[in-house]
């Protein structure tokens, strides 16, 4: 059996190309399947991140309505007295729906973290 290819000798440039290419590679391929991995629970985030922006635009396009509310109210009654009623009605109204909106966003990031926001 010949086992000339086994022994000892000096190393050729090519070899530490050749080497440094296939090190290279290899790398690359435990970066790219570390980051197919990581793609997947991206992807099972990114639904909700969109659900909240939409909360968040619908939050400001109410927050309009509420100010066009007030306006209207004002101009219809006349009492600073019914005025101030209604806005306490309606900021209470509007506080709630904060704090639904923040036990929710509170409760999704639990479980999705599996730990409670600071």
């Amino acid at each position: 059996m010949d086992t000339s290819f086994l022994s000892p000798g000096p190393i050729t440039w090519a070899q530490v190309v050749a080497l440094a290419a296939f090190l290279f590679a290899l790398g690359k391929g435990a970066d790219w399947v570390i980051g197919k991995l990581r793609a997947g629970t991206k992807d099972a985030v990114s639904p909700l991140t969109i659900d909240m922006a939409a909360v968040k635009i619908q939050i400001a396009a109410q927050t309009e309505a509420l100010h066009n509310f007030k306006v209207e109210v004002a101009r219809t009654y006349v009492t600073g007295d019914v005025i101030t009623r209604l806005e306490r009605r309606i900021d209470d109204l509007v506080s709630s729906v904060r704090d639904e909106m923040k036990e929710t966003r509170q409760t999704m990031l639990k479980a999705i973290t599996g730990r409670s926001p600071s």
